[in-house]
Formats: structure tokens, C-alpha cells, sequence
């Protein structure tokens, strides 16, 4: 980052108009390039031999076989066929290009992938977030439990993509207050994957931003704001009615709700399965949140604040409805409400980061005795946590979870012993400076 930060401003120097077009083409080409190679990373990672995935079977081709049974099963079975634009779409891709449903899938999704990246880097900049902080969320987002891991067992990502796209469209047009886009975006987002309804109480957050101060919380200009933000539930149930009648879903749907209810007798069955819903909360949403609620050293604006509440009020929703109506090992399940943070965790992580890549702080913090006995305490509490206590339903052979539940609690464990030195010892430490 040195080099990075003491070459690029040469690009430029004095009037060479080519340094400064190339800069400029960079800084628009960056976050294209690094969703396109962190989706492509992801790719590899399900397509390695060693594990299990959707995409490869333990093999090294694409398993058109599982997917293309995968795409059936979404047109038939009851939940599933309410969401039909993802199957739409792969088949559109399919039949234009000539290639396997299978293929078409891959293809479908990881460009889903890649444009969910740019958008939130495009709505991280809408909300006023630095360049390289907008590209730190990129970063986030992709490695995120239930997107790196999107497509193995037992997450099976399948609507997941073109649900994050349709809601950052949509996010972008609410803070624009650009009112008919995110009905419209909002709406399909809905289509695509009907627990977009859990992000609406989220929405309520904004609702005093919305008009000036001196309006009563239930004037005339509040409730016609309660009904725009509430209208895509509106839409999409009107929608449903008439889907769930033209293709016959109302009794597999019906005998698909009873079903549900015993859903968090599953997930509280015995102690094991207990644990795995416990550490499918902490896999999908305990980093984020322990940075944003944690030991952080960043003044938020009110924006950022507003979006704290809103993954607050939404998440509360969102995992009661997962525990009690859901299976909670699917850990993607717990995810939609990071909607809220994905575009806030660079403003919100850039001090901490910085304490993290800090070499002066580890050399100074672990050379004592206190905090390094501290450090090897909590290093075999998390060996023990993550590898002989977290069992995941998928053979732990077959994945990186516990590898991945390992290095995340490493992460928080290791930030808040530099964090208790820093502090009791008042070592300053500068941010680094991600300026291009």
C-alpha cells in the first residue's frame, strides 16, 4: 500500500494528460475489477475438487446434472415456485446461448454476483463514503460467510444474487427519494425472494429524514410515506394472489406453512443441533456486528446511524422468522439484513482495519506476558469452539466452515486485545491513508 500510495500521484505529474486518463480509468475500472475478481475467487473456491459444493460434486466440471434437477425442483416445489426470475432467467440464458442449464446457472449467478458488487459500491458512494472505502465494502460483501460459501451444502444459495442486485437498485432510489424506483425495484426484489419483507420495518429508521422537522409522526406526510415505503408488500401479495392462482400453488402452499411451524423444533432438536443454529447466527452476522457495535473508533454520521437502526429493527424480524419458520443451518437465511450494513462496514472498519494491519502494535501489545498468555488462551477456546464443538450438517471435510469460524473469531479476539493495549497504554495509532 506504500508503493501504491507513493506511485500513483507520479501518474499524473505536471501536465502529462495521459498519467492523469490513466488514473481516471483506473479509478473507474477498480471496482468493476475487483467484484469481477473476487466472483471469479468464489467460482474457484466451489469448484475446487477437494469439497462439496452445488456447482461441482467433489469434481473438477460443472455439475449440470444436480443443477439442472436443482432448476426443476424450483419450478415445482411449492416455496420455490413462488420465486420464479432466477428460473427464468437461466433458462432465458440457456436456451439464447445454447448451453446446459447448468452452465447457464453458473453464468447467471456469478454475474449476479459481480454486478451486486458494483452496485454496492455504486450506493456506498451515494451515501457520501470515500473511493477506496466504497471498494473496502466491496471486499466485505464478498467475503461474507453466505456469499463466499454461497453454494454448498447445506446453504444452497440459489435466489440470493439477484436479490442483493434488486436491493441495492432499490436502497439507491429510497435514499434518492427517487420514490417510483424503489417500488418498482423493491417489488421485484420481493418476487425474487419473498423475505425482503423483513427489510421494510428496517426502512422505518429514515422515516423522520423524510420531511423537515415540525411534522407530527403520524401527519398527513408520514402516512403517505408509511404507504410508499409499505406499497412493494402491497404489490407483491397482489402478485402472489394471482401466481399462486394461475398455477395451482394454494394447497402445496398451505400443506408448505404447517411445515414450517415445526421448523425451530429442528433447529432446537438435540444439543448439536442447537449449536449449529447458535454458530450460524455468529458465522453469518457476528463480525459485522462486532465491529459495528464493538470497540470501534468512528464518529458515525447520522446517515450511517440511521442504517445501524435499520439492520437492528430488521434483523430482530428477520431471525425470529428464520428460527421459528425456517431451517437455521441454511446460515444464508440470517444474511438479508446485512443489506444495511455491506454499505457502511468501510466507513465504520477503516480505524480498525488499521489497527489490525498495525505490525507496531502486535510487536508491542504481544511481547508482553499478560497479553500474549491471553492470546494462547483464547486461540485453544477457539481451536476447541470451531473444530470439536461446531459440527455443520455438511461433512466439516467437505467445506471451510470451521476454518472460516476459526479466523473470524481469531479476528475479533486478536483486534480486542490490541484494542485493551491501545487503550490502557494510550498508543496512538494513525489510520492508514487509502487515498486515490
Amino acid at each position: 500500500m506504500y508503493l501504491l500510495k507513493n506511485f500513483m500521484p507520479k501518474i499524473g505529474d505536471g501536465t502529462n494528460p495521459f498519467g492523469k486518463r490513466s488514473l481516471k480509468i483506473f479509478r473507474l475500472l477498480l471496482p468493476y475489477l475487483i467484484s469481477a475478481g473476487l466472483s471469479f475467487l468464489i467460482f474457484k473456491v466451489h469448484m475446487l475438487v477437494e469439497v462439496d459444493s452445488m456447482l461441482n460434486e467433489k469434481n473438477d466440471v460443472i455439475s449440470n446434472g444436480f443443477l439442472t434437477s436443482q432448476i426443476t425442483y424450483h419450478k415445482e416445489f411449492a416455496p420455490f415456485a413462488r420465486r420464479p426470475l432466477t428460473t427464468l432467467l437461466v433458462e432465458q440464458v440457456s436456451n439464447g446461448l445454447g448451453i446446459t442449464l447448468g452452465k447457464a446457472f453458473v453464468w447467471v449467478n456469478f454475474f449476479l454476483l459481480f454486478l451486486a458488487g458494483v452496485l454496492l459500491f455504486r450506493f456506498s458512494r451515494e451515501m457520501g463514503s470515500g473511493y477506496v472505502k466504497g471498494i473496502m465494502n466491496i471486499i466485505f460483501f464478498f467475503l461474507s460467510f453466505s456469499v463466499l460459501f454461497a453454494f454448498f451444502p447445506p446453504i444452497f444459495s440459489y435466489d440470493e444474487p439477484l436479490q442483493y442486485c434488486l436491493l441495492f437498485a432499490g436502497m439507491t432510489c429510497f435514499l434518492r427519494r427517487q420514490w417510483m424506483g424503489y417500488v418498482l425495484w423493491f417489488t421485484a426484489a420481493m418476487i425474487a425472494r419473498e423475505n425482503t419483507a423483513f427489510l421494510i420495518p428496517g426502512l422505518l429508521a429514515f422515516l423522520p429524514d423524510l420531511h423537515p422537522k415540525g411534522h407530527r409522526l403520524y401527519s398527513s406526510e408520514h402516512l403517505l410515506d408509511y404507504l410508499l415505503i409499505g406499497s412493494p408488500i402491497l404489490i407483491y401479495a397482489a402478485f402472489l394472489v394471482f401466481f399462486m392462482e394461475w398455477n395451482g400453488l394454494w394447497i402445496p402452499t398451505q400443506m408448505e406453512f404447517q411445515d414450517r411451524l415445526l421448523s425451530i423444533k429442528e433447529n432446537f432438536r438435540d444439543a448439536q443441533s442447537s449449536i449449529e443454529t447458535l454458530i450460524s447466527i455468529v458465522l453469518t452476522l457476528g463480525m459485522f456486528v462486532y465491529f459495528i457495535f464493538g470497540p470501534i473508533g468512528h464518529a458515525p454520521k447520522k446517515t450511517e446511524k440511521k442504517f445501524v437502526r435499520a439492520f437492528v429493527l430488521s434483523c430482530s424480524v428477520n431471525t425470529v422468522a428464520v428460527l421459528v419458520g425456517a431451517l437455521a443451518r441454511e446460515a444464508r437465511l440470517f444474511s438479508l439484513p446485512l443489506i444495511f450494513l455491506w454499505p457502511i462496514m468501510g466507513q465504520y472498519c477503516s480505524m480498525e482495519i488499521s489497527l489490525l494491519l498495525s505490525y507496531k502494535t502486535y510487536v508491542a501489545c504481544f511481547s508482553r506476558l499478560k497479553y500474549m498468555a491471553l492470546l494462547g488462551i483464547l486461540t485453544l477456546l477457539n481451536y476447541l469452539v470451531s473444530f470439536k464443538v461446531y459440527q455443520p450438517s455438511s461433512h466439516p471435510a467437505d467445506n471451510y466452515f470451521n476454518e472460516y469460524l476459526f479466523t473470524a473469531l481469531m479476528i475479533m479476539y486478536v483486534h480486542y486485545l490490541l484494542r485493551q493495549y491501545t487503550r490502557h497504554d494510550a498508543l496512538e495509532v494513525t489510520p492508514t491513508s487509502f487515498s486515490l
